[in-house]
């Protein structure tokens, strides 16, 4: 079990900030642990201004640099980041992943992807890796990663793999309930739409606790192989 996840109330002492992170580790959990015990402490020290987006790029860029002194050039990890701000009685979210840790956005008769599955078989992704000299393999980066996007993974640094995070701004309105932050092995069974049965779960009484278990469980029923990991975030 290579995934990690860490939930930081109060960011900077903020009472209106709140940061969900989930990093889903291969080839060792070296670089998934760093991220979970150190991630919100780098997002304290860049996070001094409202220029969210760019400071995302600025801050996977900085992480990925120091995960180099770990030494394990072929150990990496995904990162899916959500981060909710109340500001002027609105309520903002941003999601800013690399990898394929999925993050959806349920509301009352729709489901929304935030985050976007960076992975060579994605044509814009393997357009990207090709157009800039990167090589890919038998479907995976340098013949070794799947993903096109990722902490770590230095081997493949060189030959297409990148840290640049998918990031999206949304502001969030009464009609929605969830967001679903889950590892790819929740999603190579679950679908998005099947995050509907959510809020029909709700009303029987279940917690986002339960919910979470409860997209793992199917998951396990379903037959996924992967590492589980999911959170279901509660947003009004």
């Amino acid at each position: 079990m290579e995934d990690e996840g860490k939930v930081i109330e109060n960011l900077n002492g903020d009472f209106n900030k709140i940061l969900f992170c989930l990093f889903d580790g291969h080839g060792g959990g070296q670089v998934s642990k760093f991220l979970q015990e150190n991630f919100a402490n780098y997002m304290k020290k860049i996070f001094h201004s409202e220029d969210y987006i760019n400071r995302f790029n600025q801050l996977f860029k900085i992480i990925d640099q120091d995960i180099r002194a770990l030494n394990c050039p072929t150990v990496g990890s995904t990162g899916t980041i959500v981060f909710i701000e109340r500001k002027d009685n609105k309520k903002y979210l941003y999601c800013a992943n690399i990898g394929d840790s999925r993050c959806v956005l349920v509301s009352k008769d729709k489901v929304k992807r935030l985050s976007y599955d960076h992975r060579v078989a994605d044509p814009e992704e393997r357009n990207r890796i090709l157009s800039n000299g990167g090589i890919i393999v038998n479907g995976r980066v340098y013949g070794i990663l799947m993903l096109s996007r990722s902490f770590g993974d230095f081997l493949t640094k060189d030959f297409g793999t990148i840290v640049t995070p998918h990031v999206v701004k949304y502001e969030i309105t009464q009609d929605d309930l969830y967001c679903v932050i889950a590892s790819d092995g929740v999603w190579d069974v679950v679908k998005d739409n099947d995050c509907l049965v959510l809020p029909k779960m709700a009303k029987m009484g279940m917690d986002t606790g339960e919910l979470s278990r409860r997209m793992v469980n199917e998951a396990l029923k379903r037959k996924s192989k992967d590492n589980l990991s999911c959170f279901v975030i509660s947003l009004n």
